[in-house]
């Protein structure tokens, strides 16, 4: 499986467009791709308390696409937004048809409605910050992450997924905002970053899945870092018949 790093995935998504499949249908295919992921993961969300953490940008968007695909399904979703969205942004307008609660945390007074939300929540979606220039996590946001942290600390039951990446992580390098949580899933879109294999970032990732969004195998053959993937080394291995024992394959020797 190809690994980018974060100009590489920006280059794909320019292909993408030029293919056909400009950012808004990305985006779709990212958030339809984040529900049906969160969906497996819980098993049945019907009735599900959800809350989303949505920011000011793409993943932001992101997060939205997948709060009405959620609701669609039966899921209590909630959506909290760090910052104001654009007046034209056509994705929060659609979880406002659909009647999904949003709280600003500008109008949250020492973030109680946050702290009410997450006393039921039995799942966290982070979709604050994608793989954007890592800048430091200070403020509002930081006051966020640290009460889903200290959240989780006390309802371990809660599970919190990342969109793309956790909050906080370099998607290049791996290194981490001290606000950077620690979440159950990452939901990675398109293709894995390299930053969610170098450490301290891939303590924090949980388990890693690597959804399509549209983005086909053809524009990223330039890319040449991969990683080994057990779809992969099932692919290459012989078949090995039943009655087959040590011997059958031959001799090694290993000399030290």
């Amino acid at each position: 499986m190809k690994l980018v790093t974060i100009d590489q995935m920006r280059q794909l998504e320019q292909r993408a467009e030029e293919a056909g499949r400009p950012p808004e249908i990305l985006m779709d295919n990212a958030g339809l791709a984040m529900a049906e992921e969160v969906k497996k993961l819980q098993g049945n969300i019907a009735g599900s308390p959800i809350l989303i953490l949505v920011g000011p940008g793409n993943n932001g968007g992101d997060g939205l696409v997948a709060a009405r695909h959620l609701d669609d399904w039966g899921a209590q979703v909630t959506v909290y937004l760090f910052k104001r969205r654009t007046e034209n942004d056509k994705n929060l307008a659609l979880v406002i048809e659909r009647e999904i609660p949003v709280v600003q945390a500008e109008d949250d007074q020492n973030i109680s409605t946050l702290k009410e939300l997450l006393s039921s929540a039995e799942i966290v979606i982070d979709a604050l910050f994608g793989i954007g220039k890592l800048r430091p996590l200070q403020g509002t946001v930081k006051n966020i992450l640290d009460l889903v942290r200290d959240t989780k600390e006390k309802r371990p039951y809660m599970m919190i997924v990342a969109l793309d990446l956790p909050s906080g992580l370099d998607a290049d390098t791996g290194m981490i905002d001290p606000a950077c949580l620690s979440v159950d899933a990452t939901v990675t879109l398109g293709y894995p970053k390299t930053g969610l294999f170098c450490f301290p970032g891939s303590e924090k990732i949980g388990n890693l899945i690597t959804t399509d969004i549209g983005i086909t195998p053809d524009l990223a053959d330039d890319i040449h870092t991969e990683i080994t993937t057990n779809d992969w080394v099932k692919s290459i291995l012989p078949g090995r018949p039943l009655d087959a024992n040590k011997g059958t394959f031959g001799k090694v020797m290993v000399a030290s």
